[in-house]
Parts: C-alpha cells; structure tokens; sequence
C-alpha cells in the first residue's frame, strides 16, 4: 500500500510537471497541445490503473512508469512552436513515438502485462486522434 501511495504521489509530480511544460511550450497556441489538461488528468488515472492491473515487480514497475512518462512527454512536446510541425506531421511523428513505446514496452512486459497496456494505451491514442481530427 505504502509503494502505491508512493507511485500515486510521483505520477502527480511527473504529470504537473508535464502540464506545466506543455503550457509554457504552448503558451501562445492553446490549440497546438497534443495532450489536454483533461488528457493529462486521464493519463495519471490511467498510469495508477495499468500498474494494479499488472503483475509488476518493483524492477518492472519503475520500468514501465519511466518509459510511460518519457514517451508521454514526449509526445506532449510535440505541438511545442519549436518544432513548428504542421498538423500531419504531429501526427506522423506521434504514431511513431506510439510504435517506438509499443516496442520497448513489449520487451519489458510479459505478455499478460502487454495486453493490458496494449489495449489502455489504445484509448489514450484514440483520445488525441478525436481531439486532433486525425480519425478523417
């Protein structure tokens, strides 16, 4: 109980400091952010949720969550002014941070583990596609 509060406790850090980047990133163009303030509120419940379902040994856990938070960040990074993406390469390069996370993740999981992530991580990617229009 005492690791979960611990985890509970480090995700929030992790995601305000995400949306505290995103929002200086974007400060300008609100509608460039590739991950909501409501995204990233749903990512932090999904991260708590992917690790009770999961079978993770501490090892594993810290794996996952730091792979977790760096190709959400980076993701999240992607609509920043600095790369000045048009809107097809956002999501160009956000499938290929999906398929770079996929693949690490598949690596770390056991196969039990990385259907779970699999299928949740789905809903994430389905959120930004409807918030970003990429479904047409």
């Amino acid at each position: 109980m005492k690791s979960l509060l611990i985890i509970g406790i480090s995700l929030l850090i992790n995601f305000t400091s995400l949306a505290q980047n995103a929002e200086v990133a974007n400060e300008n163009d609100k509608n460039e952010e590739i991950f909501s303030s409501k995204d990233k509120d749903y990512l932090q419940y999904w991260h708590y949720e992917q690790i009770l379902q999961m079978d993770l040994t501490e090892d594993e856990r810290d794996g996952y969550l730091s792979l977790l938070n760096y190709y959400t960040y980076k993701m999240s990074s992607l609509g920043s002014s600095k790369y000045n993406y048009t809107d097809s390469e956002r999501k160009i390069k956000f499938d290929e941070l999906v398929v770079k996370l996929n693949k690490e993740m598949k690596e770390l999981l056991n196969p039990h583990d990385y259907k779970i992530h699999e299928d949740s991580f789905k809903k994430i990617i389905q959120l930004v596609y409807n918030k970003r229009e990429w479904n047409n």
